[in-house]
């Protein structure tokens, strides 16, 4: 199966409200799974992180922004950097917005780019690059945009 046929089972998915598309052709299996919007996203992907200790009880803890755990989408290897001769896409405390490119996970011969879905700062990379990861494993850990 070519690339663009890939491509085409993925906008395929994307558009509509299937949420895994499971394919086998020639040998070749594909399996597709469409992630919850960040805002639908389940308590799983989301770790908050505990807050310090109050002095006094009677004073409520402001609300602070949980940490965000990205995971795996999909089973492949892990890369941080676009190619073996570049820098990698994100270190430890770079602020990321949006939609940029963290990461890139080979599957099935296809390079992925996995995009960050909220802004934030790296607070920690939780794979080795080149390492061999399975889908849902915690890729980063990505605090507000506030956070250092």
């Amino acid at each position: 199966m070519d690339l663009s046929k890939i491509e085409q089972l993925v906008d395929l998915v994307t558009r509509s409200s299937i949420a895994e598309l499971d394919l086998t052709q020639n040998g070749t299996r594909i399996r597709i799974l469409k992630r919850a919007p960040a805002a639908l996203a389940p308590p799983a992907n989301r770790v908050a992180v505990g807050a310090p200790a109050l002095d006094h009880q009677d004073s409520p803890a402001p609300e602070a922004a949980a940490d965000i755990v990205v995971p795996a989408p999909m089973h492949g290897i892990f890369y941080r950097a676009a190619a073996p001769d570049e820098p990698p896409l994100v270190e430890v405390g770079t602020r990321i917005e949006a939609g940029q490119k963290i990461c890139i996970i080979e599957a099935m011969k296809t390079f992925i780019d996995i995009a960050a879905e909220a802004p934030g700062v790296v607070l920690a990379i939780l794979a080795e690059d080149g390492q061999e990861i399975e889908a849902g494993r915690a890729l980063f850990r990505i605090g507000p945009a506030g956070s250092s």
